[in-house]
């Protein structure tokens, strides 16, 4: 074999070594950012679930009287901002009660459901 051809064969295998060596490094990263991605928006999605738990704790919770309108509304779409299907369910259930021992039930179905949504993730 020729000189200048062993050269050559020697630089496509280190060409090639190397693209394997990309290669598995970019798939390392791709698999870290998806990882973090998927944690990141676990995270969001429990500070949206702890935004409106602190708010219906304050509140309603809290109140001193019947809650107005602008509250309702805030509540509404802090618990529309959540995403979940069950927290607006039971959320929706809640402000179906017909009796303050019904609500009373809800609230404390509301609050169990949200802490363990939070604690689950």
């Amino acid at each position: 074999m020729h000189p200048s051809n062993k050269i050559t064969l020697i630089l496509v295998i280190i060409i090639i070594a190397s693209n394997i060596a990309w290669g598995v490094g970019y798939f390392e990263k791709k698999s870290a950012l998806s990882k973090a991605h998927s944690e990141l928006s676990a995270i969001t999605q429990n500070k949206k679930i702890l935004a409106f738990q602190k708010l219906f704790i304050d509140k309603v919770l809290q109140a001193n009287g019947e809650v107005d309108f602008n509250t309702r509304v805030l509540l509404q779409n802090s618990v529309n901002d959540t995403g979940d299907k069950a927290i607006i369910g039971v959320w929706n259930s809640f402000l179906e009660s017909k009796t303050e021992a019904d609500g009373q039930k809800r609230v404390k179905e509301l609050l169990s459901l949200l802490s363990s949504k939070v604690y689950s993730e």
